[in-house]
């Protein structure tokens, strides 16, 4: 299973990439394509997908993590509007709506665990503050989770998949820990690999010191990039 991210304002080994805040990131699976939500701006996403090799006619599924505009802006490019969309149930109305009026028929609202393609799942979690949901892939690898903010709390959403037979050892997003005390994100990391996390790629809203603490605790072994190809 490969995995690319399209979006985000990390460097990039591809000079043809353009940064932009956001995130999206593209996934392809076994008999499966699935894009994880789409940055701010269509025409960045769609340069970015370009450029990467990345046909995005080809989507079998979007998953939404949630409905703040640099996850969902990009969506306004995409070429394939005949696909489900999935959203997690909370703060779903008004996206749901947006969706719609964009063309996008089939929404599907998530309130807790969907399979989405054959060892793709996602999960909701509708009793956070900030309505989100993380989108799980099994592979070789072990399970790994892309995560968009993790407003609910990435070691809390890492534990609830645990809970529902999920061992993920992987985790690919955006943490929300920019900005945040240097305590807090120490132990956020901390529970991460505590948890059973064997590598951790933090982008978007996860900040450097997160960064830092995953290189010490030797979770990241390959540094972030924007238009870089993972195998997980």
């Amino acid at each position: 299973m490969e995995v690319i991210v399209l979006y985000d304002d990390l460097p990039s080994p591809n000079p043809g990439c353009v940064k932009g805040f956001g995130l999206s990131i593209f996934v392809q699976g076994s008999g499966f394509r699935i894009l994880f939500d789409a940055g701010s701006s269509p025409d960045v996403l769609l340069n970015n997908a370009r450029v990467a090799g990345v046909d995005l006619k080809s989507l079998d599924a979007v998953v939404v993590s949630h409905a703040h505009l640099d996850h969902t802006g990009g969506l306004r490019g995409l070429p394939a509007r005949n696909i489900p969309v999935y959203v997690p149930y909370g703060q779903h109305r008004g996206l749901v709506s947006w969706l719609h009026s964009i063309g996008f028929e089939n929404v599907v609202v998530v309130g807790d665990l969907q399979e989405v393609e054959s060892g793709a799942y996602v999960m909701a979690y509708p009793e956070s503050t900030i309505s989100e949901q993380s989108l799980i892939l099994e592979s070789p690898g072990g399970f790994t989770m892309l995560v968009g903010c993790s407003h609910p709390g990435v070691h809390y959403m890492v534990g609830k998949a645990a809970s529902r037979g999920f061992k993920v050892e992987r985790v690919i997003g955006g943490l929300h820990l920019s900005n945040q005390p240097e305590y807090k994100v120490r132990g956020v990391v901390m529970e991460l690999k505590r948890l059973g996390v064997r590598e951790l790629i933090p982008i978007h809203c996860s900040g450097g010191v997160a960064l830092e603490y995953g290189r010490l605790l030797g979770l990241v072994r390959e540094e972030p990039a924007l238009c870089k190809t993972y195998s997980v």
